[in-house]
């Protein structure tokens, strides 16, 4: 539209003072000769363009109240989208991790004996894990931070494999307190001391190697590879040798995982050494795994064979009782949290789009009813007016329909921008409304 949003109200009087002139003018009789001195007769006002008049006035006052109720309903349906609402998302996430910290704080609380210390180590590093990825979520929070999410899926992956492991642990535990168990714990910790002495050597033999690195050619370098290789392999074949019993059998896994790992990245770096500073990298991660499986085997065995056997069972049982608390409260918040993240707080985006789809049909009928009003000449400038009011509202409500998204910041300002351009252009219809009824001498009550 041409129309400008700046009219003033005496455009509109002075269009129809001129035009209702000149249709009086157009369709009235001469008028008859007068006396000197007597003023004119008023020039009466044709029948039409008082019943145009009346038409447009009534069909303006229709739409005018059909507008305000649609605004009124829409402004009520956005009210009732606080769960949409960013600062609704923040609020989630941050209840989110203070829950979370209850049981961060509850990992640190289990019992600390010995039998048990290595499975509460165990948590408390996950825990804290899981706490600092909802930290972040809750902190570097917008609707597309994918990467924090995933951040926190993984976190709570790890949690789940962490507690199968403790809870693991805590049977094996349990079912070693008999003293068939203790005396096949014992025959366990001697044949695992030679291995754990042997890979000892493995990884002083690997460190030195590391250390003379500079005066090697590369020929020497893949030779020494080699050899660890190869004192590897026994040290795998002791591990198959190691006694199996119920006591030992997670305990024999563990170690055979971890010296598969070291094999592979030492064969890795034997097959594809080219002297580059970080080569040895990948050695160094599994070197240190190994040596941590090593020693919470070892701090394992100390708490099955120093503890005497009704001591050891009150342990695992306190621990256990504690465990299972805390993990039932731990599925809890999980459960908790992906029922937010799966409904997105409860913010329904397919019942949004078709609600606001709603609203753009009802306003599409608003606007025929806009279009519908009489087209005199001298109603154009309040037409007019209109017409642009409703075309700025009904574009922004479409657009609001196609950016719409939960949680996004000023998703509204667009339209309640234009909503504001037409409630201007409405407001100047309205005064070019009450200047037509008063120079067709319209009472509003007869409309």
């Amino acid at each position: 539209m041409s129309l400008k949003i700046t009219l003033l109200p005496v455009t509109f009087l002075a269009v129809i003072l001129t035009l209702a002139v000149a249709c009086s003018e157009a369709s009235a009789p001469a008028a008859l000769p007068t006396s000197v001195g007597e003023p004119p007769a008023a020039t009466p006002v044709p029948t039409q363009a008082l019943q145009a008049a009346r038409d447009f006035a009534q069909g303006h006052q229709q739409i005018d109240q059909e507008w305000d109720r649609f605004h009124a309903e829409f402004d009520q349906w956005r009210t009732g989208l606080a769960s949409c609402d960013r600062s609704t998302a923040l609020i989630a996430l941050r209840g989110f991790t203070a829950d979370f910290s209850d049981i961060s704080r509850r990992t640190s609380n289990l019992p600390r004996a010995a039998s048990t210390k290595s499975s509460g180590d165990r948590l408390i590093e996950v825990a804290e894990k899981e706490e600092s990825a909802l930290r972040q979520l809750r902190d570097r929070w917008h609707p597309n931070s994918a990467d924090l999410f995933e951040a926190v899926d993984q976190a709570r992956s790890a949690a789940a494999v962490a507690q199968k492991e403790v809870s693991d642990d805590l049977a094996d535990l349990r079912e070693s307190t008999s003293p068939e168990e203790l005396d096949d714990a014992k025959e366990f910790s001697e044949a695992f001391d030679a291995v754990s002495e042997d890979w000892d050597k493995l990884h002083d033999s690997y460190k030195t190697l590391k250390g003379e690195l500079a005066d090697l050619s590369k020929t020497d370098v893949t030779d020494r590879l080699a050899t660890l290789i190869k004192d590897l392999d026994g040290i795998k074949s002791a591990i198959d040798d190691l006694p199996s019993s119920d006591t030992s059998k997670s305990m024999i896994s563990k170690l055979d995982k971890a010296a598969d790992s070291e094999k592979q990245a030492l064969s890795d770096l034997e097959e594809g050494y080219d002297e580059p500073e970080d080569a040895f990298d990948p050695i160094d991660v599994e070197v240190k795994a190994s040596d941590k499986v090593i020693e919470q085997i070892q701090e394992d065995l100390e708490g099955i064979l120093e503890d005497s056997s009704a001591d050891k069972v009150e342990d695992i049982d306190a621990f256990k009782k504690e465990f299972d608390l805390l993990t039932a409260d731990w599925d809890a918040f999980h459960d908790r949290y992906y029922d937010w993240l799966r409904t997105e707080g409860g913010c329904n985006r397919r019942e949004v789009a078709d609600a606001l789809g709603k609203f753009l049909l009802e306003f599409g009928d608003l606007s025929s009813q806009v279009s519908d009003l009489p087209q005199a000449s001298f109603l154009r400038p309040m037409n007019d007016a209109l017409l642009e009011a409703a075309e700025r509202e009904s574009a922004a409500l479409r657009g609001l329909r196609n950016t719409w998204r939960p949680f996004a910041t000023d998703i509204y300002r667009g339209f309640d921008q234009e909503r504001s351009n037409a409630g201007k252009l409405r407001r100047q219809a309205d005064i070019g409304v009450q200047e037509l009824l008063e120079r067709f001498s319209i009472s509003p009550g007869d409309l």
